[in-house]
């Protein structure tokens, strides 16, 4: 199966692509190691949900397409509980990978593929295919817009996976402790964990500066 998907990054613009499975998480990805199978895992689950909702209103829905400052997210149901989907820069060819995601359809009803490359796919010791959804606590309004800044300012750092990161994060963070600016170094310590690049975590810090410090101000 890798071998099909291997082929989208020869389109210009795409990142990389993976292949989802609700009940069994991910099946096949070949995106940079930045973008870890457990959160893909919880990307292809958001997209399927987006998916059985679109349904309701357009019966032929094929692509779904979601744009971010500095990347695209495109999706395709290839069957029931099974989404392929792509990560691109802006400027991607749209009609290409369109063109290509449907031979690459007709080729997973098929069954033209080989086996999946497990070691590529498994979860690090402690983590799980997929992430449970973020929990809800209890917090202050001036706390949810700072939280909220916080993420916009993730996306520019790490695009369209920074609203999965972060959703990840702030769950572990308020299961550790009260969800109170106190504690907001942690959160922000865990996030940079997450980033992994000196570079840009200095230049995230920089970015939610200024919320912190209106925050402080109150």
């Amino acid at each position: 199966m890798l071998h099909l998907i291997d082929e989208l990054k020869v389109i210009p613009g795409v990142m990389g692509a993976c292949i989802v499975n609700s009940q069994t998480g991910v099946q096949v990805t070949n995106l940079p190691a930045i973008f870890r199978v457990e959160r893909l895992a919880l990307v292809g689950k958001h997209l399927l949900r987006l998916y059985a909702a679109g349904r309701i209103s357009f019966d032929d829905l094929t692509d779904i397409t979601l744009n971010y400052d500095e990347s695209v997210v495109v999706a395709r149901e290839l069957e029931k509980n099974t989404l392929l989907f792509a990560i691109c820069d802006p400027t991607f060819n749209q009609n290409l990978l369109t063109m290509s995601f449907n031979l690459l359809h007709e080729e997973f009803k098929l069954g033209n593929y080989t086996g999946l490359d497990s070691a590529a796919v498994t979860p690090a010791a402690g983590e799980s295919a997929a992430s449970p959804a973020p929990t809800e606590a209890k917090l202050s309004r001036a706390l949810q817009e700072l939280l909220t800044g916080m993420q916009e300012a993730l996306g520019k750092i790490l695009g369209p996976m920074a609203g999965f990161v972060f959703d990840e994060v702030l769950e572990n963070w308020q299961e550790q402790g009260s969800p109170d600016f106190s504690r907001i170094d942690e959160l922000i310590e865990q996030l940079n964990q997450e980033i992994d690049d000196r570079d840009k975590i200095d230049k995230y810090s920089q970015l939610i500066a200024p919320a912190l410090k209106n925050f402080q101000k109150g």
